[in-house]
């Protein structure tokens, strides 16, 4: 179907386009920043490597990706970037200990908060939780889009189901659909894993998946608590399912402990997140407090991160960068994103997607404001 309104489905990577700079050469600077002056930068633990390459590519030391000898087989355990430092033991020690933290989402907007850090880089933005905290605290941030990723939803590996439609997968969330066979699987119960409250994954599964919907009480034996959990009760649980940022499940596991699945028949890839075809594209942030020095190096970087040159590095780091080929600036407005979009039909029936022929647009924001726009589907 095409619309022939121009959509603005895609209201997310428009969320800057307002004070979008101009760019007037392909070639950006790199920050000049020390190690004595690196700023304290946290973040969720899918942004990890991120953060690492961004220090490694600002102070000029080289790195390499490899996976935490932590286990027996090393080869299932994550990846991480190890940078080759060229400073003394005291310097690096002061970047990896004090400028590098990692705190996980929840704790890192917490510290941001506090005063603790001076720029966050996480896979959301602030949940309502955080953003209730900062409100009696007194404080406000400055947040914007950095990079693209997905919520990606995996089973075992042997589990013969590889796509379920999104009404399917709420329908297992909610506890409605209980049995492998009702979706084309094995005569076997489904097994659901969720997430901590607050936790990157779990903020995005509950706001953009299901979007008010009463989530089943699963036991607690099924709640992960840490980015690995729904990877090693996955890998060892085929009647299971779970989520995970699709950058931690693609980049940083790459193991094949599980399988990601598609939805509404579009396949879990890269591609498909660049192209926004993947129904559940979400975005990484990077945040500072509203009331930051602007003249502050926390704050170069916290701009840097948009220009085509800090695109390149979050394209190298594995994430999908917002667009190649332009800059992107300015801070990040909550009016402007859009947080669920609906359909209605003209007899008033409501749609999650568009039907043919005129229907009418409903776009929710993120600060709880609507718009409702006619369009005509062909």
């Amino acid at each position: 179907m095409k619309l022939i309104q121009k959509s603005i489905f895609y209201l997310c990577l428009a969320c800057v386009s307002s004070c979008s700079a101009e760019v007037t050469s392909d070639i950006t600077p790199l920050p000049d920043i020390t190690i004595n002056s690196f700023p304290v930068i946290d973040g969720s633990d899918s942004t990890d490597p991120l953060r690492d390459l961004l220090m490694c590519k600002i102070l000029g030391f080289e790195y390499k990706w490899e996976r935490r000898p932590f286990t027996q087989d090393p080869q299932a355990d994550i990846k991480e970037i190890i940078p080759e430092y060229t400073c003394s033991e005291a310097d690096w020690r002061y970047l990896e200990t004090t400028c590098l933290k990692h705190s996980n989402t929840h704790q890192s907007f917490i510290n941001l908060i506090d005063d603790k850090v001076e720029l966050v880089i996480a896979a959301r933005s602030i949940s309502r939780d955080e953003k209730a905290y900062a409100e009696e605290t007194g404080v406000t941030l400055i947040e914007k889009p950095i990079a693209k990723d997905a919520l990606t939803f995996m089973v075992n590996p042997s589990n013969p189901v590889s796509n379920l439609s999104i009404s399917q997968l709420q329908q297992i969330y909610t506890g409605e659909i209980t049995n492998w066979k009702e979706v084309g699987g094995n005569d076997e119960e489904i097994r659901p894993y969720v997430r901590n409250r607050n936790s990157g994954s779990q903020e995005k599964f509950e706001t953009l998946v299901m979007e008010g919907l009463k989530i089943a009480e699963f036991p607690e034996l099924q709640v992960g608590l840490t980015m690995m959990s729904p990877y090693y009760q996955l890998e060892e649980d085929k009647q299971g399912i779970g989520f995970s940022p699709f950058y931690y499940y693609s980049v940083i596991v790459d193991n094949g402990s599980t399988k990601a699945i598609g939805l509404d028949g579009v396949p879990m890839t890269k591609d498909n997140v660049q192209n926004n075809t993947y129904p559940y594209t979400t975005y990484v942030y990077a945040a500072v407090r509203s009331d930051i020095d602007r003249n502050s190096t926390a704050y170069e970087l916290f701009e840097f991160l948009t220009t085509p040159a800090g695109q390149d590095i979050v394209n190298e780091s594995g994430y999908v960068p917002l667009n190649q080929n332009s800059a992107i600036g300015g801070i990040h407005d909550d009016s402007e994103i859009i947080v669920s979009t609906k359909y209605t039909d003209l007899k008033g029936v409501l749609h999650k997607k568009p039907r043919k022929g005129i229907m009418l647009k409903t776009d929710v924001y993120k600060n709880g404001k609507s718009k409702i726009s006619k369009i005509l589907v062909e």
